[in-house]
């Protein structure tokens, strides 16, 4: 692909996500309130009182993993605390993992899928659409293409230094990533035989997340190694249908749940201990039930058209998006994993993680959203389908 190829690109990458960011901000089009975001808040208090905790009392909190809410107090402590700002940057980043994915899978798999996965990233709507809100899904895509980028571009022990510290940041940003960053550690040192490599990449990741548990069990006396509202997400997911998440038959089971009533009046420790319990207790009675709910989930996580709930646009729209872009790509994705399964990035590290994060997101509520990031696997391999495709189809055509 030209230079010219590449900046024209980019280009359009950053105007659409701009565009689409400026709409949702006048229209004020956001999935919750103006003001009301699980991060924001949480920065906010950080700047206010050094203490991570909501503001204005500074009551310490474990409520959300830091990744993302440092990433926005470091938004807001280098420009103002507007969101405008936050969603600016995020375009910015956004517009750069389009231009990293080319890196990265000119040097994992050819040119044909480099192009193939800059360009399906630089209109991919979720990535579009995620830029101008307070959600953590831009923010992790750039974060595990920035990673991956360095381990295939820099062998050197202070560059794999770098990528396990991205690692750590892409942890502490959704917990459930710490099964695939830590599967990574394994496919670093059984692709590279180097021990020491694989270990310069899992001490900073080690460390990072033990420094916030840590953390917590200072503050609070528990172990929570992510977000203390895993518990109440683990109890909800298990207990409530996954076509019923999200709707109002959900408020309604909630409501009539004397269990999850009692708990929810408790304060954010006692409530994740409590809501963990609960969780418990219901795998040690449901113990096939949960496996069977957990297979589910991942099912669906990466089901191909959303289900009809409750969205802030029409679902006409958000059926054809869905149709228009994973409609064709994650089924082509699936036969470029069986052409490139010789690949081995694509064996050790992209097969692995896609698996494995789908899991770590099986044992709560799962909504489609948060394959969102997988997509920066997943485009490369449709791009090698792509590939596999036209390989097979030229000879025909002459």
């Amino acid at each position: 692909m030209s230079r010219r190829e590449l900046l024209l690109g980019l280009a359009v990458a950053f105007v659409l996500r701009l565009g689409f960011t400026i709409h949702a901000y006048h229209k004020d089009v956001q999935p919750t309130p103006t003001g009301v975001y699980e991060y924001e808040p949480i920065a906010r208090g950080l700047l206010a009182s050094g203490v991570y905790s909501d503001p204005p009392g500074g009551v310490p909190t474990a409520r959300r993993e830091p990744g993302y809410i440092l990433f926005v107090a470091l938004v807001y402590k280098a420009f103002a605390p507007h969101r405008m700002y936050v969603f600016l940057t995020q375009v910015v980043l956004s517009t750069l993992t389009a231009w990293i994915l080319f890196g990265l899978a000119m040097r994992m798999f050819s040119p044909f899928v480099a192009r193939f996965s800059f360009w399906a990233c630089v209109f991919y709507p979720y990535f579009i659409y995620y830029a101008g809100y307070f959600f953590r899904e831009d923010w992790i895509a750039f974060l595990l293409a920035s990673m991956l980028y360095v381990l295939v571009r820099w062998p050197s022990a202070l560059a794999t230094l770098g990528a396990g510290f991205l690692a750590g940041w892409l942890t502490l940003s959704n917990g459930a990533w710490a099964l695939g960053c830590g599967w990574a550690v394994l496919a670093l040192w059984a692709t590279t035989r180097r021990f020491a490599r694989a270990a310069a990449f899992a001490v900073p990741l080690v460390l990072m997340v033990g420094v916030w548990g840590l953390r917590n069990w200072r503050t609070f006396g528990e172990v929570i190694p992510f977000s203390s509202v895993v518990g109440g997400e683990i109890y909800i997911g298990m207990t409530i249908p996954y076509d019923l998440l999200g709707t109002e038959e959900q408020t309604r089971r909630l409501s009539a749940d004397a269990r999850f009533q009692e708990i929810s009046k408790l304060d954010e420790i006692p409530r994740h201990k409590a809501f963990m319990a609960a969780a418990k207790d219901y795998f040690f009675a449901h113990p096939a039930r949960f496996v069977a709910t957990m297979v589910e989930h991942s099912v669906k996580l990466w089901r191909l058209l959303p289900r009809n709930r409750a969205y802030t646009h029409s679902y006409r729209v958000v059926a054809l998006t869905a149709l228009g872009s994973d409609g064709w790509l994650i089924p082509l994705a699936l036969f470029g994993l069986w052409a490139a399964r010789r690949n081995r990035w694509a064996a050790w590290y992209f097969l692995p993680m896609i698996l494995l994060v789908t899991g770590g997101f099986s044992i709560s509520q799962a909504p489609i959203r948060y394959r969102v990031p997988l997509m920066i696997l997943v485009l490369p391999l449709a791009g090698a389908g792509a590939e596999e495709l036209a390989r097979r189809v030229r000879p025909r055509l002459r």
